[in-house]
């Protein structure tokens, strides 16, 4: 979607409130406070189809139904990054990661929102983007100063955006947790959410309940009684996976909840590690080898 984007990107995020003051992420990218507010109302019209190229005739009754956001960030990547949408994306994801899950990519634009209300007609492009309603809405915003979430994500958006480029594994795993809150089925979320976790640690397909708990296990504890209870609460997610794969889903809301943590703890360790375990490495840290 890039080139419906005629200039520098500016990203209008909602969910996300910033302090009045901008903040430098890096390579030319800031996010500012900003105020836009974004509403679609649904109509319907009655009469016959209109001739090729006209608009539906009235009348036209209004539907209870639609959408808004309020836009309160402007994301802004210059012309200069030639995948603007893919790191405004990547930031967003780490934004959700780390900072508030609320966070949503809700609008694009080729201007400041704070500047379109002041221009002609037409000369702002400005493209919706994040639309659906959170199914499954996460929130907990974690227990750090704005400063310091916002450090994070600077200091980590260039290496997640080259993970997600090299690795299709990790692609995977964050196109999961970031869709995860918008599907309105839990066993489609669940079954979304481990499969980037049987991408990330199945080395076969034999065995994959305890390969895939036993991996993970090893990937995030050291060896001893806390990675066996790791490995034991994984492998009981696994089984609420299984059976929503089954069509007979015994998980409940903490179940999709757990999922959505483990997660989230894999991809932050394999971004603070600044790499993928190959599948080697992963049965070396599992079997102890240094």
């Amino acid at each position: 979607m890039d080139e419906k984007i005629p200039g520098d990107l500016h990203a209008g995020l909602s969910g996300y409130s910033l302090n009045p003051t901008s903040y430098d992420l890096g390579e030319g990218i800031t996010l500012s406070p900003t105020y836009a507010h974004l509403m679609a109302h649904f109509v319907m019209a009655f009469a016959q189809p209109p001739e090729p190229g006209m608009h539906h005739p009235g009348p036209w009754k209004a539907c209870q139904s639609g959408f808004f956001f309020n836009v309160t960030a402007d994301l802004s990547v210059p012309l200069a990054h030639l995948d603007s949408l893919e790191i405004a994306q990547t930031i967003v994801f780490l934004l959700r990661l780390w900072v508030n899950p609320a966070t949503r990519l809700a609008a694009l634009s080729s201007h400041p929102f704070a500047l379109i209300n002041d221009m002609p007609d037409n000369q702002a492009t400005v493209t919706v983007f994040e639309i659906l309603p959170r199914e499954f809405p996460l929130s907990a915003p974690y227990p750090n100063t704005e400063t310091e979430t916002l450090d994070w994500v600077k200091q980590r958006w260039r290496l997640t955006h080259k993970l997600k480029l090299e690795s299709s594994e990790f692609a995977l795993a964050v196109a999961a947790i970031d869709a995860g809150q918008f599907l309105e089925n839990t066993a489609l979320t669940i079954l979304s959410l481990w499969s980037a976790l049987e991408a990330l640690f199945s080395p076969s397909t034999s065995e994959l309940r305890f390969r895939v708990s036993a991996l993970i296990a090893a990937f995030l504890e050291p060896p001893g009684e806390s990675r066996l209870a790791v490995q034991k609460h994984v492998a009981a997610l696994y089984d609420k996976r299984s059976a929503a794969a089954h069509g007979l889903p015994r998980h409940d809301r903490n179940d999709v909840l757990d999922t959505f943590n483990l997660l989230r703890r894999v991809l932050v360790m394999i971004i603070d590690n600044k790499k993928v375990l190959t599948k080697r490495e992963l049965e070396a840290k599992l079997f102890g080898e240094t």
